[in-house]
Formats: structure tokens, sequence, C-alpha cells
């Protein structure tokens, strides 16, 4: 689609089977291997006590009403159950966060990735329109949304958004499964414009599912 330095607009095109959205991830080298580097860097017993919290949503949800800061009630609004799924980071998911990984290492040039899912239910195929670049944050995906404005209009539906968060080291590099007050907003105009289904964020171990209809609770710009 695009591509100017290490910005790159792209996407893949798969047959919608059940296997992309099973928990086998299939090879993922350059996953295992940021998976392999925090284990060095924080220890077995560390790194699976941070995997866990971030995974957790059996907090008390009266700790919502005592927060102040927009991201700490993001992460309350999921970490007690009141929105979203956590479950284990699926096939599809594996595979998206493992080429941008293979592009620029997780744990020494950490990046996050646009990934709109968009499926055509007659032709039984979908496509992951893919965005990124070598910075933290993703590129705006201008040239993706014009596209798929375009294919919405041919039968195609735009399912699911996913987009991978990390930490820095102070935070155990875990990144955490719930939307900044960026993403937030961010949502709101994909459910306006192309009616999303769901949105996804993963960290690489664990990936949370936001309905549509939950967007609007949570804090945003």
């Amino acid at each position: 689609m695009e591509k100017e330095g290490t910005e790159e607009f792209f996407y893949w095109e798969l047959k919608d089977e059940k296997r992309l959205w099973d928990f086998d991830s299939g090879e993922i080298v350059a996953l295992s291997q940021f998976r392999d580097s925090l284990k060095m860097e924080l220890g077995s017993k560390k790194l699976k006590s941070a995997v866990h919290k971030e995974s957790r949503q059996d907090l008390e949800p009266s700790l919502i009403a005592k927060a102040e800061d927009g991201d700490r009630i993001n992460a309350l609004l999921v970490h007690t159950g009141t929105i979203g799924k956590i479950r284990k980071i699926n096939f599809l998911e594996s595979q998206i966060l493992n080429y941008q990984a293979t592009r620029f290492p997780l744990f020494s040039k950490p990046t996050e990735f646009h990934g709109f899912i968009a499926v055509n239910e007659k032709e039984g195929i979908i496509r992951v329109y893919f965005g990124s670049s070598d910075t933290e944050w993703p590129p705006k995906p201008h040239v993706i949304i014009e596209e798929l404005e375009n294919e919405i209009k041919q039968g195609w539906k735009l399912k699911y958004h996913l987009h991978n968060h990390f930490c820095k080291k102070d935070s155990d590099y875990i990144g955490i499964l719930a939307p900044s007050l960026a993403d937030a907003q961010y949502y709101k105009m994909l459910k306006e414009r192309f009616k999303v289904e769901k949105t996804l964020i993963t960290n690489g171990f664990h990936t949370v599912e936001i309905d549509n209809d939950d967007f609007s609770k949570f804090e945003s710009h």
C-alpha cells in the first residue's frame, strides 16, 4: 500500500480459518526471543508475577472511584473485570506481533503497531491491514483508513482493531492491557466511522478484548 523509510502500510489476505483464532501460536521466533530476554532480565519468578499482574481481573471495584488519573481509571476498569475480557494471546495476534518484533526487537527497541482486521463473510476471507514504523508510537494510518472506507462499501466489515502495549524497565516491561486516553478516543472514532465490533490490546502474553458498547465508559481525551 505504502512504504516510506521505516513506515510501512500493507495488508495480509487470509482464508478465515479456525486456527487463526486458536491459542497455538505457531512459529514465533522473534516473540519467543522477547520472552526469553524478559526471563533473563527479570528471572522466572518476577516475570511470572509481572505477567499475572497484567492478566488479572479480580481487583476490588471500589478502587475505581478512588482513582483520579484517567489512565489509572481505565486500567482499573479492566483489571476489576468491569470491562473487557483478558485471555491468552491467539495465533493471529502472535503472528502479527512476531512480524513487528522481527523488524524491531521488542526488548531492545519496543514499538507499537496498528492492525485493522477486516472480514468478508461472503468470501470467507480476512484482511489484516498493518501499519508500523521504528518509533514507540505507530504512524498515523491515513492510507489504511482510506482503503477501509472503500472496502466497507464492497461488503467488508471491520471486526477488530489490534495494537500492542509495552512498558519500560521500571514497570517490568509487561504492557498494560487497558486503553490509554488516546486509545479510547480512537476507539470511539472507529465505532462511529466503521462500526468496529471489538478492539484488542496485546502485550505478547495476553490480550484484552473490548466490546464497542464499552468504548464510551473509558476515560478519553
